[in-house]
């Protein structure tokens, strides 16, 4: 009982501290935090090292595993989400950011708002803009949607 207690409390409080890098990106692009941080634990659970490859999730547990497997989709052409944000490699090439660069949590999180915020000033402040930051595709829009709006309400003003 008490490790497991233990563990509980670590997540907690690494979750409580990753929170912390949303502060400063959603001040500069006007993004509501809340919304940052349910899009966040949507898409990583928070979980900083994710990476996505072509549907498939992995949690290394490391900056450097993730890395790794980063290394492998990109030598073989596959389509890869990475970091706290998830954020797809089509960003990295389209703005010339390596990997090591936007899987740094404070980078990815930075990353992720602005492209939500750009997604919010096409949109508007409503679910599309929400949906678009995940697929251009509308039923994957809507079930994303859903998700995020569940992990929104879940969270505490």
């Amino acid at each position: 009982m008490k490790f497991f207690c233990f563990v509980l409390a670590l997540l907690l409080l690494s979750s409580t501290a990753y929170a912390d890098i949303f502060d400063d990106p959603c001040m500069r692009y006007r993004v509501p935090k809340r919304l940052a941080l349910a899009i966040a634990k949507t898409e990583s659970g928070l979980d900083p090292w994710v990476v996505n490859v072509a549907g498939r999730t992995y949690r290394p547990g490391s900056r450097s595993g993730a890395l790794a497997i980063i290394r492998q989709a990109r030598s073989r052409g596959l389509s890869h989400d990475i970091g706290i944000m998830q954020i797809n490699n089509w960003w990295l090439k389209h703005l010339r950011i390596s990997p090591e660069v936007a899987l740094e949590p404070r980078n990815n999180a930075m990353l992720g708002v602005w492209i939500l915020a750009n997604e919010i000033r096409r949109h508007g402040y409503n679910w599309k803009a929400v949906g678009s930051y995940h697929s251009p595709t509308p039923a994957r829009q809507r079930l994303y949607v859903q998700a995020v709006a569940q992990k929104y309400k879940a969270l505490n003003n």
